[in-house]
């Protein structure tokens, strides 16, 4: 499965997203889809993806910072702002000692949980893009 993607899209995307939110938005992609868009170029034949060369600056996409993760789904990119994004603390944790299981090599073991839970709380600030992807010859939505 690949993305049909086009640099048309991207631009789409940026766009759909209201200018406040722009101020500070980034891409969230697939590893996946980094490789597509890597390659696509504007009508001047220049590539879209900037890579940063300075460290700690992220590498951008139409100017935005773009962010990278294996767990993206592979069918959608997302565009927004992420400060709008709360994480909360769904219970308590709990940190457990496990003696016994590493007791054989002189070691102590620590298990911690923590379960937490997220949601975006102004849904227009992140825009999403759904992908076709193709498979041997047919497109699919």
């Amino acid at each position: 499965l690949t993305a049909a993607l086009k640099s048309d899209d991207l631009l789409t995307l940026v766009h759909a997203l209201k200018r406040p939110y722009r101020k500070n938005a980034s891409f969230i992609i697939n590893d996946k889809n980094l490789a597509i868009i890597r390659k696509l170029k504007d009508n001047n034949g220049a590539y879209l993806w900037q890579p940063s060369y300075q460290l700690g600056e992220p590498d951008r996409l139409l100017g935005y910072p773009v962010h990278t993760s294996a767990f993206a789904p592979e069918d959608a990119i997302a565009f927004g702002d992420y400060s709008y994004y709360n994480i909360g603390d769904r219970g308590y944790r709990s940190f457990a000692e496990l003696r016994e299981l590493f007791a054989g090599n002189g070691m102590v073991g620590f298990l911690a949980k923590e379960r937490v839970d997220g949601k975006l709380i102004l849904p227009e600030a992140v825009q999403i893009l759904k992908l076709k992807t193709t498979t041997g010859g047919t497109t699919t939505s």
